[in-house]
């Protein structure tokens, strides 16, 4: 077993990171009169806003994933699995905003405008990355204890 130090920290900043991001727009591309914002809770023109269910689904499911790793500290093994789909789901959202962002902007007239939000999950995907570092050297730590016994 051990006990929780620096990793639940990182987590729940990755997790507050996540959560904030889904308030707010992306990108917003711009077509002369027209404004479409991408983002979670903000999607479409600016008149009709919905829900971008991929991106929704996505962040929930990071913030999801980091919370239960924080209790996970009894099994270390699978706290670091945990970290590891999460930080590979992170960096499947991320591709798939820019995947999202160079078709639109490869358009005739489109241009794309990047938000400072989108610093918010690339610093979530490097406080997961802390966290998972955090919990390599306990894993190491307990080995060396171990060893000594």
């Amino acid at each position: 077993m051990v006990i929780q130090r620096i990793q639940s920290i990182y987590l729940l900043i990755a997790v507050i990171l996540m959560v904030v991001f889904a308030f707010f727009p992306a990108l917003t591309f711009e077509l002369a009169d027209k404004t479409v914002l991408y983002g979670a809770l903000e999607s479409g023109r600016a008149g009709s806003l919905h829900v971008n269910p991929l991106l929704i689904t996505l962040i929930i499911l990071i913030s999801l994933l980091a919370l239960i790793d924080i209790f996970l500290f009894k099994n270390l093994q699978r706290q670091m699995t945990v970290c590891f789909v999460d930080i590979i789901i992170g960096l499947a959202m991320l591709v798939a905003i820019c995947i999202q962002a160079f078709v639109v902007g490869n358009r005739e007239g489109w241009t794309v405008n990047w938000q400072w939000y989108m610093l918010l999950p690339v610093l979530s995907i490097i406080f997961l990355m802390l966290a998972h570092k955090s919990m390599s050297n306990d894993k190491k730590k307990l080995r060396d204890a171990d060893r000594l016994r």
